[in-house]
């Protein structure tokens, strides 16, 4: 398996080097919008804190906001998950655009997400909730060190696994059959980050709403690529180091081997060649 492995990876990097199969094969993640920046308030948003009219006068500016979160409540019942937020903004002579992506990963199942491979057949049930589009993501506002409102979608999604193991219980294959239910979509919602960057509430209408705790908020004047999932906080970009990852998490899926909602970049509930060619493309690029 690590040979086969590793000869994707020597085929992906040589691919890579003479495409960009990365905006090709990656999913457009973040939703974009226009933002008036002399509406916002001194030192609130992601201008810097420059006022009206002095903002006008400026050059290029960046900004570029990374939060992962572990998910334990929803409402008052206990959940295991993952949520992932980023918002980038660039400014060009007073002229803000500004891209967002948020997507949140749960279970209520003893299982978790990324654990041990079964070797009997089962039944696995997660929910996500993905922003469609943003209104607004803001710094140090409203007492918050973040905040991001938006329309959300929200889906439980089933998958059944069939496992053929042989007389020692080893695994032989395994088929999976998955199945997704919408459980609200286009509802308002907020993402607020405490201003103590420790906690985090996701609320959407018509769901519980979802707590936790945040453990990496990365705030940058320097754009990261989007597909890095270390948290290497030296690099802007991604790196073999991310690929490795990739190619560690390879071949699973919530609920079966060491799944990472972060590495599922086109969030079609498994890692596979799609996500490490996607992350092979990306080295090294901003």
């Amino acid at each position: 398996m690590k040979k086969a492995i590793t000869a994707i990876l020597i085929a992906i990097f040589a691919l890579s080097a003479f495409s960009a199969v990365g905006s090709a094969v990656a999913r457009p993640f973040m939703s974009w919008n226009s933002l008036n920046m002399g509406r916002q308030d001194e030192g609130k948003g992601f201008g810097m804190g420059m006022g009206n009219g002095i903002r006008n006068q400026l050059p290029t500016q960046q900004s570029f906001v990374r939060i992962d979160g572990r998910i334990i409540k929803l409402g008052d019942a206990n959940v295991t998950g993952t949520i992932e937020a980023q918002s980038r903004t660039v400014v060009v002579n007073g002229t803000a655009r500004q891209g967002s992506s948020v997507t949140a990963m749960f279970t209520n199942s003893s299982k978790p997400m990324a654990g041990p491979r079964a070797n009997q057949n089962f039944t696995y049930t997660i929910y996500t909730a993905k922003l469609v589009n943003a209104s607004t993501a803001s710094l140090n506002t409203i007492g918050y060190s973040f905040f991001l409102n938006g329309t959300w979608n929200v889906f439980q999604v089933t998958t059944n696994y069939t496992v053929v193991t042989d007389s020692s219980g080893n695994i032989l294959s395994f088929n999976r059959n998955t199945n997704g239910v919408a459980v609200a979509t286009g509802a308002y919602g907020e993402l607020k980050v405490a201003s103590t960057g420790s906690n985090f509430t996701l609320t959407i209408a018509g769901v519980n709403a979802l707590t936790g705790l945040v453990h990496v908020q990365r705030i940058s004047s320097m754009m990261f690529n989007p597909f890095a999932v270390n948290n290497d906080v030296t690099s802007t970009t991604v790196t073999k180091a991310d690929v490795a990852s990739v190619v560690n998490a390879y071949g699973s899926s919530p609920g079966w081997g060491n799944y990472d909602q972060r590495m599922d970049y086109n969030m079609h509930y498994k890692i596979d060649i799609t996500d490490l060619a996607t992350a092979a493309a990306n080295v090294n690029s901003n």
